[in-house]
């Protein structure tokens, strides 16, 4: 059973959640469990538990309700990605609040280069006035230069499917059509060039500005 990223979301930003299983019924030991086979409503169950405390934690080291919120979702992302570990892990709440404490003081981190970056960028072109305004932009272009350079390192097939698909617009069929190839073929294929892409992103330490702007890739 794999999660659905509408579910992760509307969990995450506090949505009723009709399926949530009763707290009394199982042990945290039992949630993990039914996380590592997959189960979202054991999951839901588990953020229920830790959300609020994940989210104390972030704030009081970021101060900042925006990217706190972005971070605990983060952090439980994080939690159902690597949901084969938890079997693992022997104290899950310690384990939790590590998590969040590196996620936190990774961001602080990225904020600063990011900011470092945007004062070079300014002082080059000249930009002095208007700082909090540009901002933003200076980041939208550095990040649209990240993702153009990675794209030309792509692997020709991963390149063309790509570019067919965020630059021409064209759907899953279209591709397969032109291509001739099949649909599974383009979607496999084009899930690797997005991951090498976030991956390039990631490393150049834009990972959250992506957050707010997904569909750049």
């Amino acid at each position: 059973m794999g999660i659905t990223q509408i579910n992760f979301l509307s969990l995450l930003l506090g949505f009723p959640n009709p399926y949530s299983l009763p707290v009394p019924l199982y042990s945290e030991k039992e949630l993990l469990q039914l996380i590592t086979e997959g189960d979202e409503a054991a999951f839901r169950e588990i953020f229920q538990r830790y959300g609020d405390i994940v989210h104390a934690n972030i704030y009081t080291i970021i101060k900042s309700q925006a990217a706190t919120k972005d971070l605990v979702q983060d952090t439980f992302l994080r939690v159902w990605l690597y949901r084969d570990k938890l079997p693992e892990i022997e104290n899950f709440r310690s384990w939790l609040l590590r998590i969040s404490y590196n996620r936190a003081f990774t961001y602080l981190h990225d904020v600063a280069t990011q900011q470092k970056r945007s004062n070079r960028y300014g002082e080059k072109y000249g930009i002095t006035e208007g700082v909090n305004a540009t901002e933003e932009a200076v980041q939208l272009h550095l990040l649209t230069n990240i993702i153009r350079e990675a794209v030309q390192k792509l692997p020709r097939q991963q390149k063309k499917i790509y570019q067919l698909s965020r630059e021409q617009g064209l759907k899953i069929p279209e591709i397969a059509a032109e291509l001739g190839i099949a649909e599974s073929s383009v979607k496999n294929t084009l899930g690797r060039a997005l991951q090498a892409l976030r991956q390039a992103i990631e490393k150049a330490g834009f990972a959250l500005l992506l957050l707010g702007i997904p569909w750049l890739i």
